[in-house]
């Protein structure tokens, strides 16, 4: 027979209830299938763009380097790039009899990037150390040439800019190297004038070819690059060596973007099985209400297929509208879920195709249960079986369990090298998910179950809770399954915010004990002897540690200042109980070290007095001694300033008093954060499934009442018709929401806290430092997660008492 096909569109526009849950639902899968997409691109360009930051500018295009070569020929080199550096060999130029060590160079556009102290114009740059050792004064002239000195420049000091960071270890001098090691830079304004340097300039020369490039956004305009400026330094055939870091932070960007992808993958696939779920649970709603027409055109010839296709006709055009909207909003609300931004190109195209494939899914799935729906309904007899009787909830724990066992053996994953990325195990990262699922299935069975017996109970006394509880019974599917979406919700949000802040906090401590303090810069002996006094401006804020292997020394009145510490006032106190006697310095011990008296050398006899699990710089192995227990500091292996303020603000005071330092090192650029910030990436998409879950667990709660608005009507009026007054029955609404709302809240929390604190540990990148990942305090989202419930609870309760309010009873009579 010819079914109505032109009527069944406009027929769907007489449920716009069952129109407004299609759409919600397929908008939702969309979302979550665009979403992933789009994370896992966007996590590559932000994984490319995070080591982008930690690289030269200058070196992002593959560059060539030179030394121990003729100048003339490293000045023919220099040509071949638009950036290209000559440096002559160090020795002693001479201006006024005064030869100190110095060296020449040339660079494009290098005099505009210096800062003068005095003098100017195109002669030669002299920096303020070799004129002030040398006693050069700008119009005089180098012996043995006729090159004349224009200006005095600041000497370059670290951290330097951007334009200077390629060329960072030739022109910064080491000030506490030896004669003759390093120097600053004589500038000559021309490269011709280096064919007017004295001989001894001529040989022994070094060149640097740089080619400048723009910032990338994508991992394509990478590996473009990558490619066309390999291409081009071979092209040029020079006998150098080739720099190619670009192909490093290309692997790791893609190691980035692969993890996270795969740890993504599960999630998704689990997330698209629920949400065909809830569009096979939207087709049985839309069957049981289209019952009568669907049994007449059975009736008349048609096959359950046939009617399967009607309810594609039907609600076929709000599941693909659902799906377009949730690419848009996962587009829209890219900023709020994602790492960044920035999209490879097609990225877009790619996840439009994922959508119409879970949106064909959707349609087949309307189809098959359709027309199994029709067929079981009318041709055969329904089959006791239930998926129900499945225990899922053991299932589930057994992969948690297997999960468990390889998160406790290999952690987050395995690295040939500290600095690789690991490769995730995604089975040990789902472990937490896994536990959170399993509590939410047993919770609903065990409700499940409460409901079925509850007719037994006798709260009469109470009538709003027997009210409450009676009217859960009577819709126990509806409401086992908003239990379950939102224990999933709660622990999903709770488990990627968790994993994602102990990820944040973990990569600031282990780069805080790594270096010891915000900013370190290693000094000369010359401040511990006292002969150097420390700027006024860091008193109060930094601190002088001595290194000796396997030791620190350190003054306990200045230490906590500067020093990253958990507990700064019980270290503060333990140092300065540490006051020498006799032969022997008493000393700190550190983690594993042997409680025994032990020699290092540059320091006295340590004898072990006391002990500390962990400490900055050290780890969990080495000794802490007070200063004034080391009579010889200048034995002391190295001498330290530790700060708390900024790298660039430590150091300029430092420039400011003309102290000389070296080996600088910033607490935020020291460890490699891209394995930390991977796993963070994920987990905070896995906290945004979470809200996905909440909002869809809402919206189920409120389409639940709004179903069953005429049954609460007539239940409710006849009530207080019957002498009920109106905050009985409002209490009694919201207990019932409540009840459901704090039982999600209460299961969601604990199984997310338990499983997060016990894996949260585990998910350690680098776990050969300390300390490991901590459980973050997660007292502000918990009172979140309680509002916005205090806020669906309300707003249920508000919906199952309007009809109440506005019920005509002779109309619900009738």
């Amino acid at each position: 027979m010819q079914l109505p096909w032109r009527a069944a569109p406009r027929a769907a526009l007489s449920s716009p209830l069952t129109l407004l849950v299609s759409i919600a639902t397929t908008l939702l899968l969309g979302f979550v299938v665009a979403a992933a997409v789009l994370h896992s691109s966007s996590s590559g360009s932000a994984a490319l763009a995070y080591q982008q930051g930690r690289i030269c500018p200058q070196s992002l295009h593959p560059s060539l380097d030179g030394d121990e070569l003729p100048l003339a020929t490293v000045v023919s080199m220099s040509s071949r790039s638009p950036l290209g550096a000559v440096y002559t060999r160090i020795d002693r130029p001479d201006f006024n009899g005064i030869a100190t060590y110095g060296r020449f160079g040339y660079r494009p556009d290098a005099l505009s990037h210096l800062t003068v102290v005095q003098g100017g114009g195109t002669g030669l740059w002299v920096p303020q150390t070799i004129a002030t050792a040398a006693r050069v004064r700008v119009g005089d002239r180098l012996t043995g040439s006729s090159l004349v000195v224009s200006a005095i420049y600041a000497d370059l000091a670290h951290p330097v800019s951007g334009w200077w960071c390629s060329e960072a270890k030739t022109v910064v001098p080491n000030p506490l190297s030896g004669d003759g090691a390093s120097t600053s830079v004589i500038w000559v304004p021309r490269v011709a004038d280096l064919a007017s340097l004295p001989p001894e300039f001529s040989s022994g020369a070094s060149v640097s070819l740089r080619f400048p490039t723009e910032p990338l956004s994508t991992l394509a305009e990478a590996e473009a690059l990558r490619d066309n400026g390999n291409a081009l330094v071979s092209s040029l055939g020079l006998p150098l060596t080739r720099t190619d870091l670009l192909s490093s932070v290309i692997t790791a960007a893609r190691t980035s973007e692969r993890n996270v992808t795969s740890a993504l993958l599960p999630l998704v696939i689990v997330s698209v099985l629920v949400g065909l779920a809830g569009v096979g649970t939207v087709t049985v709603q839309w069957a049981q209400r289209r019952h009568s027409e669907l049994r007449l055109l059975w009736v008349r010839g048609a096959s359950p297929l046939a009617l399967g296709c009607r309810g594609v006709l039907e609600l076929g055009l709000p599941l693909v509208l659902g799906g377009l909207l949730g690419l848009v909003a996962a587009r829209l609300l890219l900023p709020l879920y994602a790492p960044g931004v920035v999209l490879a190109r097609g990225t877009l195209w790619v996840a439009l195709g994922f959508v119409l494939a879970v949106v064909v899914a959707s349609l087949a799935v309307t189809v098959l249960v359709a027309s199994w729906r029709t067929d079981r309904t009318f041709q055969r007899r329904a089959r006791s079986w239930r998926l129900s009787l499945v225990p899922w909830e053991l299932v589930v724990a057994l992969l948690a369990v297997l999960a468990w066992v390889r998160l406790s053996r290999n952690g987050l994953g395995t690295a040939v090298k500290a600095s690789e990325l690991p490769r995730i195990d995604v089975a040990a990262l789902t472990f937490p998910l896994l536990v959170v699922l399993a509590a939410a299935l047993f919770a609903t069975r065990l409700l499940r179950w409460s409901l079925g017996w509850s007719h037994r109970v006798q709260w009469w006394r109470v009538p709003a809770a027997q009210l409450a509880l009676r009217r859960l019974a009577a819709a126990v599917g509806p409401v086992t399954g908003v239990l379950l979406v939102g224990v999933l919700a709660v622990g999903t949000i709770a488990v990627g915010s968790a994993v994602a802040g102990a990820q944040r906090s973990a990569l600031d401590s282990k780069s805080g004990v790594f270096v010891g303090a915000n900013s370190t810069v290693q000094v000369s002996q010359d401040i511990a002897l006292g002969r150097v006094p420390l700027p006024s401006s860091l008193r109060g804020n930094t601190t002088l540690v001595g290194v000796s292997t396997g030791a620190l020394v350190v003054d306990p009145a200045t230490f906590t200042d500067a020093a990253v510490l958990d507990d700064a006032p019980a270290v503060r106190t333990m140092l300065s109980s540490l006051r020498r006697t006799g032969d022997i310095a008493p000393a700190l011990r550190i983690g594993r070290s042997p409680n025994q008296e032990i020699q290092v050398p540059g320091l006295p006899l340590l004898k072990p007095v006391a002990s500390l699990p962990a400490f900055p710089k050290l780890g969990t192995r080495g000794y802490v001694v007070a200063r004034d227990s080391v009579p010889a500091v200048e034995q002391v292996g190295s001498w330290h300033l530790w700060s708390s303020l900024p790298l660039s603000a430590l150091t300029s005071a430092l420039q400011d008093a003309g102290v000389h330092y070296t080996n600088v090192a910033d607490r935020g650029r020291v460890l490699d954060g891209l394995p930390f910030l991977t796993v963070e990436w994920t987990f905070g998409f896995v906290a945004a499934i979470g809200v996905v879950l909440a909002v869809v667990a809402a919206v189920a709660l409120l389409l639940a009442i709004e179903v069953r608005r005429r049954q609460n009507a007539v239940s409710g009026a006849l009530s207080t018709r019957m002498g009920m007054r109106p905050s009985v029955l409002w209490s009694s609404h919201l207990m019932e929401v409540g009840t459901l709302a704090l039982l999600a809240l209460v299961v969601g929390a604990l199984a997310s806290f338990v499983s997060a604190g016990v894996a949260v540990p585990r998910l350690d990148p680098a776990p050969w430092l300390n300390p490991a990942p901590m459980l973050p305090d997660l007292t502000s989202l918990l009172g979140l997660m309680v509002l916005g419930g205090l806020v669906v609870v309300v707003v249920a309760a508000w919906l199952a008492l309007r009809g109440v309010r506005t019920a005509r009873m002779g109309e619900l009579l009738r």
